[in-house]
């Protein structure tokens, strides 16, 4: 049985501010870990949670709605459309898996890029061809995907290649986008490794041609999520995102405050 069309509720239900509906749809043990932190443990703590994001997100919409399913959890790509504390509206590109069982959500994850990203022209035109891709197998993105990191970790440059689509490119939501894979292993080469620790695998689930792969530290605090995109076997776009609050990014730096609305009457 699916649990999209669970999915989809919960997030009108967030659209809609129904926080008691929000509470209902988690488990009473329910865990949800956030890009703004923290992590709470339990269906009354999400719905405050909620109450306190959606300030900070008034009239938030989630559009652009991709889906992985995979046994009982259900990968959700999305937009997010809302206005910010200064009444300014902004977008920002998040993941979020789900983790479903009888009572509802166990467990929630999500994920982010900083607001308002515009991609340079190659960079978009390699993301527009891989939306536009249709075809493929879960299996085989699976496979696929664990053959490029394989290569990866092994350090195998031409099994790394040759698992790539001839115009690929990166999508970091913090540390940049680049098109081609010199400039994009650039990228990825230049972002700050953590102090401690090795970052490692903790859960791939693949769809037809995107997959997505959750990588911590300590598996107990998600650090990011990878998504891959595939055009006929190939990586094409690799998007990055983050849990922000764990790398210590602010993506609300400088906009904190929220500006009264005032009706503001003729002299």
């Amino acid at each position: 049985m699916s649990n999209i069309d669970a999915v989809n509720a919960l997030l009108t239900a967030i659209h809609f501010d129904r926080f008691a509906e929000i509470e209902a749809r988690h488990a009473p043990d329910a865990v949800f870990q956030s890009f703004r932190g923290p992590t709470l443990r339990n269906s009354v703590a999400i719905s405050d949670w909620h109450k306190a994001f959606l300030r900070d997100y008034a009239d938030c919409t989630y559009t652009e709605i991709e889906y992985i399913e995979e046994g009982n959890t259900v990968v959700v790509r999305a937009t997010i459309e809302a206005k910010a504390p200064d009444w300014r509206p902004f977008s920002q590109r998040v993941v979020e898996v789900f983790e479903f069982s009888e009572m509802g959500v166990r467990r929630r994850r999500l994920y982010a890029m900083l607001p308002d990203l515009e991609f340079e022209k190659p960079v978009q035109q390699a993301l527009d061809n891989a939306l536009g891709y249709r075809g493929g197998s879960a299996g085989a993105t699976r496979k696929a995907v664990e053959e490029w990191l394989a290569a990866y970790a092994g350090g195998d440059i031409d099994g790394v290649r040759a698992m790539m689509h001839d115009k690929p490119a990166l999508i970091d939501g913090v540390y940049g986008a680049a098109a081609g894979l010199d400039a994009a292993m650039g990228v990825a080469g230049a972002r700050p490794k953590p102090l401690f620790g090795t970052v490692r695998p903790t859960g791939l689930y693949a769809g037809e041609h995107t997959a997505l792969l959750e990588e911590a530290v300590d598996p107990a605090r998600p650090r990011q999520a990878v998504l891959f995109r595939l055009v006929d076997g190939k990586i094409a776009v690799v998007e990055v995102y983050w849990m922000l609050r764990e790398i210590g990014v602010d993506p609300f730096a400088g906009r904190r405050e929220r500006h009264r609305k005032q009706v503001i009457l003729p002299i």
